[in-house]
């Protein structure tokens, strides 16, 4: 079992590392991610650099490799409930890919690949959040900040009716009694959720590089990379940066 368990956590922090964003602009483009627009190795940068027409493939790679294959294999090798750090290294591995000397995206398709294989209803609500949020403000960084801080709290307060035992919630509309999941393992899934929270926090606030506009105080910056995910105030300033 062990063993077993250490093989699908090097599987998962090495198949998370595939700089897969990196990769994809290296050879349309003959770009490194990092040198341009926000440095972010991630979608929102392949948008910015190459086009919308990139997103399919790369969400593709991100969505079953990197979120939903370590959920997969953890219930396929039926490991014990630590097969869930799985999926956290596969994202971990995205934020800070070996392959990049620890520098990587935000890891946000990740996190929306394993909700979609360990928790589906959960991943529902959760885009549903940031996708009335978006439409109202256009700001994406935010509303995925907010969609990623409800999780646990929604997933506590939910239990296993609305969380984890969506197989039986689907029983339950068909007229069978819907029994909800014991309370340990609403609160399993609810931990699972704020470690994200800390993983996606912790990636803003670090980003791709500690250095800091000499312009702006270092409470600003920091500021803004949690909240609105750049250093700088004008967000088309940001965007548009090139190698130094």
């Amino acid at each position: 079992m062990y063993l077993e368990l250490i093989g699908l956590y090097v599987y998962s922090y090495l198949a998370g590392s595939i700089p897969t964003p990196y990769i994809i602009a290296k050879v349309v483009k003959g770009i490194d991610l990092r040198q341009y627009g926000s440095g972010n190795v991630g979608g929102s940068n392949v948008i910015q650099q190459l086009g919308k027409g990139w997103v399919a493939p790369l969400a593709l790679v991100e969505f079953l490799l990197k979120g939903l294959s370590p959920v997969v294999l953890g219930f396929i090798l039926r490991a014990s409930p630590l097969f869930l750090i799985a999926p956290l290294l596969a994202l971990a591995g995205n934020n800070w890919s070996v392959f990049l000397r620890f520098q990587g995206g935000r890891g946000l398709m990740v996190v929306c690949g394993m909700l979609i294989a360990l928790v589906p209803l959960l991943f529902v609500i959760g885009i549903a959040v940031y996708l009335i949020g978006w439409r109202i403000s256009r700001s994406s960084a935010v509303w995925a900040l907010t969609a990623v801080g409800l999780l646990p709290i929604i997933a506590f307060v939910t239990g296993g009716y609305l969380v984890v035992d969506w197989l039986g919630l689907l029983a339950g509309l068909s007229g069978e009694t819907l029994t909800p999941v014991p309370l340990g393992e609403v609160v399993g899934i609810s931990w699972f959720c704020l470690v994200i929270l800390v993983i996606v926090i912790l990636k803003r606030t670090l980003s791709n590089s500690m250095a800091f506009p000499m312009e702006m105080s270092k409470r600003k910056v920091l500021f803004n990379r949690v909240f609105r995910d750049r250093d700088f105030d004008d967000r088309t300033a940001w965007l548009s940066r090139g190698p130094e």
